[in-house]
C-alpha cells in the first residue's frame, strides 16, 4: 500500500510532466491539469468570494495560470502556485468591492424559507447585515485564514498558501475572531 507521501510524490510527478508536455505543445496536458485542479479551485474561491466574484476569478486564474505556465520555474509545485495565483486575484477583487462598497455576505441567506415567526427573520437579517460590516473589517489576508478555517482547513495548509509561517496564520484568525468579536460586541448585547 503506497504512504500519503507516495501519492503526492507521484502526483508532483505528474504534474512536471504534464507541465512538461504543454509547453512542448499539448493543449491536452493543460486540459489534464484543469480537471485536476479546477474542482479544489473553485470550491477554495467560493469559500473566499461571493459566487459570482467566485467565477470571475476561476476563469482570470486559469487564464492567467495558462499564459504565464511557459515561465514557471518548476521550483515549487503546480497546486500551490496555481492557488496563489487565485488568492491574489481575490485579493484584488475584495479590494475592489471593498473600495465599492459592494462586499456581500457569502452565504445565500436569501434563499432560505421564510420563518413562521418573522421576528426571527429581522433578527437574522441584523446578524447578517452587521457580519458582513465585520467582515468588511477584516484585512484580506485575515479573512481568508477566517474562512478557510470555516472549512476546516489546517493552519499548515493555511500557511502554505499565505507564504507565511504557520504561527502567523495562527495569529490572523486570532486577530480575525477579535475584530469580529468586538464589532459583533453590540448586536450580541442588543439581543
Amino acid at each position: 500500500m503506497k504512504t500519503m507521501e507516495q501519492r503526492r510524490s507521484k502526483v508532483e510527478e505528474s504534474d512536471k510532466e504534464l507541465i512538461d508536455s504543454f509547453l512542448a505543445g499539448s493543449d491536452s496536458a493543460f486540459e489534464q491539469l484543469y480537471n485536476r485542479y479546477r474542482q479544489p479551485l473553485y470550491g477554495y474561491l467560493r469559500n473566499l468570494l461571493r459566487p459570482s466574484d467566485a467565477d470571475d476569478v476561476f476563469q482570470q486564474s486559469w487564464i492567467k495560470a495558462y499564459s504565464a505556465l511557459p515561465g514557471f520555474r518548476g521550483e515549487g509545485k503546480f497546486g500551490p502556485w496555481l492557488f496563489r495565483i487565485a488568492r491574489n486575484l481575490a485579493i484584488d477583487t475584495f479590494r475592489r468591492n471593498r473600495r465599492r462598497g459592494g462586499v456581500e455576505c457569502p452565504c445565500d441567506c436569501a434563499d432560505r424559507p421564510v420563518s413562521a415567526e418573522p421576528w426571527h427573520d429581522l433578527a437574522e437579517k441584523e446578524l447578517v447585515r452587521k457580519l458582513e460590516e465585520a467582515l468588511k473589517e477584516l484585512a484580506p489576508e485575515q479573512l481568508a485564514v477566517f474562512r478557510m478555517r470555516g472549512q476546516e482547513i489546517s493552519f499548515r495548509v493555511i500557511a502554505a498558501d499565505q507564504k507565511c509561517a504557520v504561527q502567523t496564520a495562527i495569529m490572523r484568525m486570532q486577530y480575525a475572531k477579535k475584530k469580529l468579536k468586538r464589532f459583533l460586541e453590540p448586536f450580541r448585547r442588543e439581543r
